[in-house]
């Protein structure tokens, strides 16, 4: 079995995103940039995240970049994946070497399925203005995002960019104040999918909370969503095998991570 999950809103939260109150003693700060505070799993959900560990493979799956994903200090320190997915699915790493098999195969499919990152990048400027594009991102050549203010996006225009995005081999998610713009075939399905196959795993459990994770969850047998998070907000119509949590914020982590272990434990008693 394979629990690949998406990281930030779905296992690991900041201070905003907790959106419940919490007991300071039953949270546990895991990142540090620069001095500052930004990411925090609960007691309960580090511990039975080990467990599950134990059992099963365990994939991180972010679209963070590798150096953003190192600063999960638990995943460096006591919870130590073979694999982890970063960068959106751009990135497969083995015991903490980059596969070079999967990014032959992701640039080979990139390069005959969607229009260059340079080409976005342009196109996107022509409705970017500094009262709602803060800031602009290249994640390593592989995909964009911008630093937004919500309230001042200018919707038909971004609509008409989204309609162009797709034609032209690009998806989107808004999550927060981050706007990403990634190629198609950079995807989580597809990425968990072929470690998957390289570990002979035949079920897969995913958990994510934003547009980019959904191919990864419906592609999964067994896939949980937290209530909040973008698939909340879009209203998206989610497939029957996707589950949403009844908890909130950073105790939905928790909720998750126990169906996890119930499905182990039953798939042991098999």
């Amino acid at each position: 079995m394979i629990f690949a999950s998406d990281l930030d809103q779905t296992l690991i939260y900041s201070r905003r995103s907790f959106r419940v109150p919490v007991i300071e003693s039953d949270i546990r700060l895991i990142e540090i940039l620069e001095d500052k505070e930004i990411s925090f799993m609960t007691n309960k959900a580090i511990s039975m995240l080990k467990e599950i560990a134990s059992q099963m493979t365990f994939v991180p799956v972010t679209t963070r970049t590798p150096s953003q994903f190192e600063r999960i200090s638990v995943f460096q320190e006591e919870i130590l994946p073979s694999y982890a997915i970063t960068s959106n699915g751009g990135h497969v790493f083995k015991d903490g070497k980059l596969d070079s098999e999967w990014k032959i195969h992701l640039e080979t499919k990139m390069k005959n399925e969607c229009t260059s990152l340079k080409e976005v990048s342009l196109k996107f400027q022509d409705i970017a203005a500094d009262e709602w594009v803060l800031k602009q991102k290249n994640a390593e050549n592989l995909f964009l995002y911008n630093i937004i203010d919500r309230d001042h996006i200018p919707l038909t225009h971004l609509q008409e960019f989204i309609l162009w995005l797709d034609e032209h081999g690009w998806k989107h998610s808004l999550q927060g104040r981050k706007l990403y713009f990634v190629p198609k075939p950079i995807n989580k399905w597809d990425a968990v999918a072929y470690v998957k196959d390289a570990v002979g795993a035949k079920t897969v459990i995913t958990a994510g909370d934003s547009l980019l994770d959904l191919c990864m969850l419906e592609g999964a047998d067994h896939a949980f969503s937290p209530l909040h998070g973008e698939l909340g907000e879009s209203n998206t119509r989610l497939v029957e095998s996707i589950k949403r949590t009844i908890k909130n914020g950073i105790f939905a982590s928790e909720e998750i991570l126990e169906n996890v272990a119930a499905l182990s434990k039953k798939n042991l008693l098999i």
